[in-house]
């Protein structure tokens, strides 16, 4: 995957009520994850490339010019700090020595604000063996989960998801705040029970902690790219299809099904727990 270095044009801190308040500009645009040839929407825009964004004080500068007009008031993203997405078109983690500064530095840059907290997602939580226990606040990392059969089939040559799982109480003692992301959510023949059986083992080795619930979305070109085995478990988004060729599960469909989730989430860990669903 070709690696390409240059200073962003693009820095724009856009506000978000998701996984966090906002979203900084990307400190790198692509990833070489396991999953680029699925469901991964970065691969839909930006192919098989990596962008590293090299000028780190105006992506900086415009998280701090964003924050300037924002009022933060509690909410499910946190109840006290402006959570800055620092990764939404990456997996920091696994990218990391791509970074144009050290992942420590980057994070510190939000640490010392007095108003601002980062958080980012992983499939790679083995990966992080960052030490954030002298951190004025801790940083948010979200371990992505989905079974394991799902796993192996969706996103190939990843980090196992009983590993992942594991990571979870090793991050904490290293001073992380430590949430969960059940994503993309998988619905096919049989889900329900593949999800009872991840709950009972993240109940047994991580214990409760808040999540994010985002359910399967993928294109049809991927759908060209992806494995007979991979497109036998995506072919259920195929019913809503948009214009642009993006396809989703009919939403009728999907409220049902997600009401069945949360069921069977509810039988192990408190429905409050979850911080959105969709």
């Amino acid at each position: 995957m070709a690696v390409k270095y240059q200073k962003t044009k693009t820095l724009v801190t856009k506000t978000n009520n998701n996984s966090s308040d906002c979203i900084a500009p990307n400190i790198i645009y692509g990833c070489m994850g396991g999953c680029v040839n699925t469901y991964c929407y970065m691969a839909r825009y930006n192919g098989k490339r990596v962008f590293v964004n090299q000028n780190v004080n105006d992506i900086f500068k415009s998280v701090l010019d964003w924050e300037a007009g924002y009022t933060k008031v509690p909410n499910q993203q946190d109840p006290v700090y402006t959570m800055v997405d620092i990764a939404c078109n990456s997996d920091l983690v696994l990218m990391q020595k791509f970074m144009p500064e050290p992942l420590h530095d980057y994070l510190k840059r939000f640490d010392d604000h007095p108003r601002l907290n980062s958080t980012m997602a992983t499939k790679y939580p083995g990966l992080l063996k960052l030490d954030v226990n002298h951190f004025k606040k801790p940083p948010r990392v979200r371990v992505s989960l989905m079974p394991q059969k799902y796993s192996d089939i969706l996103e190939p040559k990843m980090q196992k998801i009983h590993s992942r799982i594991k990571d979870v109480d090793r991050l904490k003692m290293l001073g992380w705040e430590v949430h969960l992301n059940y994503s993309p959510l998988v619905f096919y023949p049989g889900w329900r029970e593949e999800y009872n059986d991840l709950f009972s083992e993240v109940n047994a080795y991580a214990g409760e902690n808040k999540c994010e619930v985002i359910a399967l979305t993928n294109h049809v070109n991927q759908m060209i790219k992806a494995s007979d085995e991979a497109r036998e478990i995506m072919k259920y988004s195929r019913e809503a299809k948009n214009a642009s060729g993006v396809m989703r599960y009919p939403l009728a469909h999907k409220k049902r099904l997600l009401g069945d989730f949360k069921k069977i989430y509810s039988t192990y860990f408190n429905i409050n727990t979850i911080r959105y669903i969709f």
